[in-house]
This record gives structure tokens, sequence and C-alpha cells, in this order.
């Protein structure tokens, strides 16, 4: 106890209490299997996920439904925020977070084109081309934010849920549907 009790008051910087994360850590494996097997619908959680965990550490007023929601439109916001704390944290991560941003912008703006093809078999091959390069660079993505929130494996968040499982066998259904309708198209 300070024995002036007029004395300004004074942080105790030896706080032991860990720091809250930022962003959503993913292991890399369970993040690929549930984008594929979810086509993609997987990165809507993803996004909501990191926006709201984002709010609570930094207390900016963002609203994580709607950046998930509108999740093209909040890429590059997300991937600049990402790089802009692993600047802050004074580590270096090689992973070019503009280029990223840009290349899943720019594959979400093909896979909405893929419908105007009148071939359903070159459309539904593309689709899948596109799908891989998303993976390929959300994944880069996780590996920046498992980075920073210094769990470079993932293991906090590696395991698959019972949720998972409703939408792996979800995403499943859709791949069969999709690959019947295909095959029928033939």
């Amino acid at each position: 106890m300070n024995a002036n009790p007029y004395a300004p008051p004074v942080a105790e910087l030896d706080s032991t209490e860990p720091t809250r994360a930022a962003f959503f850590v993913v292991g890399t494996s369970k993040f690929a299997l549930m984008m594929v097997s979810t086509f993609g619908l997987y990165v809507t959680y993803w996004l909501y996920k990191n926006w709201k965990l984002y709010r609570a550490a930094t207390g900016n007023k963002v609203i994580p439904i709607a950046r998930a929601l509108l999740g093209v439109f909040f890429m590059y916001s997300l991937f600049t925020s990402i790089d802009r704390r692993l600047r802050a944290s004074g580590r270096d991560y090689c992973w070019y977070p503009r280029l990223l941003a840009i290349s899943v912008i720019m594959a979400a703006a093909a896979s909405m084109g893929l419908m105007w093809l009148p071939d359903v078999h070159i459309s539904f091959a593309l689709s899948l081309l596109i799908l891989l390069l998303q993976v390929c660079s959300f994944l880069r993505v996780q590996e920046a934010i498992n980075f920073l929130e210094s769990d470079v494996a993932g293991k906090a968040n590696s395991t698959l849920t019972f949720a998972n499982g409703v939408w792996f066998t979800f995403g499943l259904c859709c791949w069969g549907v999709s690959i019947l309708v295909f095959y029928a198209l033939l």
C-alpha cells in the first residue's frame, strides 16, 4: 500500500492475465476439411468468429454478423487488421495479406460469373478450381492468425465437434446431390 494518500494511482504492469485472442484459431486440417465439405459456407462462420473476437479485443464498433454475411466487402479490412496486429506484436510473418484479399475477392466474383456459363460441365470444373484457390488462400490467412495468437498448429481448435460433424454431414449431402446432378446432365 502506498504511504501517500495523495499519490496518483500506479498501474500494475506484472499482470499474469493472458491477453484476449483477437482472431479465431483453427487447426489448418480442420479448417480445410470444413471449408471443402461445406462448399465454402464455413467461411461465413469463420468470418463471424473473427469479427466477434476482434470487436471484443479492440472495442471497435463492428457488427460481426453483417461483416460475415457481406464477407467479400470486408475481407480486405479483416486481412489488413490481422496484418496490423502482427506488425504491432513485433514478430515477422511473411504472408501478403493484400494479395490474399484480392485473390479471395476475385475468386468470389469469378464464382458468381460461373452461373452465366452455358456449359454445366465447364462451370462445375471451374467451380472446383475456384474452391481450391479459395481454400489455399484462406489457409494462408489462418496460418497467419494461428501464428499471431501463438498457436501455430491451431491445437486449441483442431478437433471436430458435434456441430462440426453436423455441418460436415450436411456438406457431404450437398456434395452428393451436386455430383448426382452433374452426372445426370452428362
